[in-house]
């Protein structure tokens, strides 16, 4: 029986992150009257859960979040299950996605009842209302139905920026809460490869639908930036420095501060007198900023404010580049707001879009030769992608460029040359960086001894700092000159295959950088940190090329191609690359962090032969009563510690299975610091679980179908079971011949395994 007065958000929290746009919705539906439940579904198993819960005790409305396509898929299948089990309430979407595609969505998914158009909190509160009265949602200000999109959105209500999210479990950094915070919503950008800016512009065009002038929507903000009130935002960073114990603030705003130096520092020195008068003490605050609207007055100021972390946008190198795209490259005052920044202590980090859709071997050398002159601060390389609604999209489809679908558009080279460094540059960052990057690792540390300095600052000891810019030096020199080694081989006519010995002789010393952030990372640990406070880790573990999905019902062909908007424009950043699944290898044996490989325990016996074997046989025994499917490595310390393998025997893939590592840990208690080896140090378990054994057997079919040299997209869609419902990408024959391998397999430990490195946005 449904619940009339309950609505249920599906999204996705990844770890070490919040959901705050799932948070400011379900306080509006709480302050409206209704109960409203969260639901995270990052892999398959939660969504298994997911659906679970709501066909067990289901609500009035399901609200999914769906903020970009690539995360969305997860989301669509919960309400594709939904829609197989009989659910029989309203099921609504909204987010930047949702807003964008909303036509296509609706088109394609029979079950899906609306889409919500841009700020969501007051038009899913009135779908609540509508269905819960038993009126139909068609019409409504904001919402979008087969039948059109209704009334025109509320584009000057300004309760949503006066609503606290309703927070629930906050990540933690350094023993301390960490919380995500909005002081501002909106970009006044139009970068032609960004989503948020197509948003924009589709918004203000809303407000004309509307019958609001233009100069009425330029005062609001409507298209540009809308700013909450200071005081309101000092308030809340108030309670949760009191009540919550949050010592990290990150602001998710596209640019913070005003945009002229005088009105910034204005901000600054208001915001610094608000938490004053409030009581608030030491903290930390990490944001975005556009580095052509910081000069060095500004950078004093915030970092006396608390300042600790800021992604800083380089994005493109090159006149021409900023004129095509709509943003204009670095210069030296931006170059050295970088220097000024490291300076006072705050970590940067920045990206460069090093290959797009008219990259050159001429621009690409010359976003080299930028990364290069980064002063400090750690940077990434990133490929640009095209987001749903952009103008970007728009102009590589009218060139016939532009392939996939509106969940991952991809396109293609003009130049040869181009096309093999992409190759290369995808394969550096699977097979050499990794998906957790060097330099992203390199980000999270700095992150994390940066607040330290300003909360702990007389046990932060300064050889940490200094070994820690040691090791971001070595990332950019090993950045800078492994793009230069690729481009000279694409240029020579090299390729993906030819890019092995490349690979091969990053390994080693990225190894090296690697075991000297372990060792940071142990003494960071020192300050009350169970774990690595990593969010780039989790972001780095996007979409799946094995998903279960008891759903996602319909095939849209590999190159599906969605109605696109009549506008488009942008600036953020890049989107992931796209994942390529070729032939899929998995590690037969546990990768363990650098910084675990050496843990003496001096307090236990030496082990007999036969007491390690009979404790490496309990272990194996209690590993497979917890999780059948864990393979990895078990190390019999205190307390004990799980390391799920991953990794890649020299393949353009890795699979990381997602286990529950506490349970597991909590499981061997009883067995961890029993005994030791003769020197002293804690056994270490391998553990070949039944996913090792699913992976290999999806590789050895797989490859079969792959011809040397070939590396296409390709997703084996599972149903609950591990069953092979369909395979999506590829070329045809190639995916018909994975279909008719597979035929009749099963894979039930593949159902949360992560498959193929990404490229993220940094934010």
């Amino acid at each position: 029986m449904r619940s009339r007065n309950r609505v249920a958000l599906v999204g996705r929290r990844l770890e070490h992150n919040e959901n705050l746009g799932l948070a400011y919705l379900a306080a509006a539906l709480e302050q409206a009257g209704f109960a409203a439940e969260r639901h995270y579904v990052n892999d398959a198993v939660d969504l298994a859960h997911a659906v679970a819960a709501l066909t067990e005790r289901p609500p009035a409305v399901v609200g999914l979040s769906l903020a970009d396509g690539g995360s969305a898929i997860l989301q669509l299948a919960v309400g594709e299950a939904l829609s197989q089990a009989g659910f029989a309430g309203h099921v609504t979407a909204g987010g930047q996605f949702a807003t964008l595609a909303r036509d296509w969505l609706l088109e394609r998914h029979p079950w899906l009842h609306s889409v919500v158009r841009f700020a969501g909190e007051g038009p899913l509160v009135e779908i609540a209302r509508r269905v819960v009265s038993g009126v139909g949602v068609a019409g409504a200000p904001g919402v979008t139905t087969r039948a059109g999109d209704g009334a025109p959105a509320d584009v000057l209500d300004r309760a949503p920026q006066r609503i606290r999210p309703l927070r629930d479990q906050l990540p933690e950094i350094l023993g301390h809460k960490a919380a995500h915070i909005a002081a501002t919503r909106g970009c006044l950008g139009r970068c032609q490869y960004c989503g948020p800016a197509a948003l924009h512009t589709q918004e203000r065009r809303e407000g004309i639908r509307g019958g609001v002038a233009k100069a009425v929507l330029t005062g609001a903000g409507v298209g540009g930036v809308r700013r909450r009130e200071l005081d309101v935002v000092c308030d809340e960073m108030a309670e949760l420095w009191h009540r919550r114990g949050v010592r990290y603030f990150y602001f998710v705003d596209e640019h913070l501060l005003p945009y002229t130096e005088a009105e910034a520092l204005d901000y600054l020195a208001a915001w610094k007198e608000g938490l004053a008068r409030r009581d608030v003490g030491a903290l930390g605050i990490g944001t975005m900023l556009r580095a052509d609207r910081i000069t060095p007055a500004i950078v004093d100021a915030f970092a006396d404010l608390g300042l600790v972390r800021a992604f800083i946008g380089l994005e493109l190198a090159t006149a021409e580049e900023g004129r095509r795209f709509g943003r204009p490259p670095p210069g030296e005052p931006e170059l050295g707001a970088l220097e000024r920044l490291a300076e006072h202590g705050v970590v940067t980090v920045s990206n460069l879009m090093l290959v797009h859709p008219y990259s050159t071997p001429e621009s690409i050398a010359r976003g080299i030769d930028l990364l290069e002159r980064v002063p400090r601060g750690v940077f990434e390389a990133t490929r640009m992608m095209p987001y749903h609604g952009t103008r970007l999209t728009r102009t590589l489809h009218e060139e016939g460029r532009l392939i996939g679908n509106p969940f991952r558009y991809g396109y293609t080279f003009a130049d040869g040359r181009v096309e093999r460094f992409a190759e290369i540059f995808m394969r550096l960052r699977a097979e050499a960086f990794w998906d957790y990057s060097v330099a992203f690792r390199t980000h999270d540390a700095f992150l994390a001894l940066g607040l330290a300095r300003r909360l702990h600052g007389e046990r932060v000891h300064p050889s940490w700092v200094r070994r820690l810019e040691r090791a971001r030096a070595r990332v950019g020199e090993l950045y800078v000159a492994a793009y230069r080694r690729a481009l000279d081989l694409a240029l020579s006519g090299g390729g993906f295959d030819q890019a092995r010995e490349l690979v091969r002789d990053l390994r080693p010393r990225v190894a090296e950088i690697e075991t000297e952030l372990g060792q940071i990372e142990e003494r960071l640990a020192t300050l009350g940190a169970r774990r690595a406070f990593a969010p780039m880790r989790a972001a780095a573990a996007s979409m799946v090329s094995f998903v279960l999905a008891s759903a996602c019902a319909r095939d849209t062909g590999p190159a599906e191609v969605a109605p696109l908007p009549a506008d488009a424009p942008a600036d953020s950043g890049a989107e992931p690359a796209p994942t390529r699944a070729g032939p899929v290898h998995v590690i037969a044996d546990a990768a363990v962090p650098p910084e675990e490989r050496v843990v003496p325990d001096a307090g236990a016996p030496v082990c007999t032969p036969t007491e390690r074997h009979e404790l490496e046989r309990n272990t194996a025994a209690t590993v497979a009563a917890v999780d059948a499917c864990f393979t990895g490595l078990i190390r019999l310390s205190t307390p004990p510690r799980a390391f799920v393998a991953r990794g890649g025997h020299g393949s353009l893939c890795q699979l990381e299975r997602r286990s529950d590592l506490t349970k597991i840990e909590q499981a061997l208690t009883g067995l961890g610091g029993k005994c030791t080896d003769a020197s002293g140090r804690t056994p270490d378990v391998p553990v070949g679980g039944k996913s090792d054994a699913d992976a290999n057997r999806a590789s050895a079919a797989v490859e079969r179908c792959t011809p040397p040299g070939m590396h296409p997209t390709v997703h084996v869609v599972l149903d609950g079971k591990g069953r092979v419902l369909r395979v999506d990408g590829g070329q045809p024959a190639h995916a018909q011949c994975i279909r008719r391998v597979l035929a009749g397999l099963t894979f039930p430990c593949l159902a949360s395994f992560g498959v193929c490195p990404e490229h993220v946005i940094i934010e």
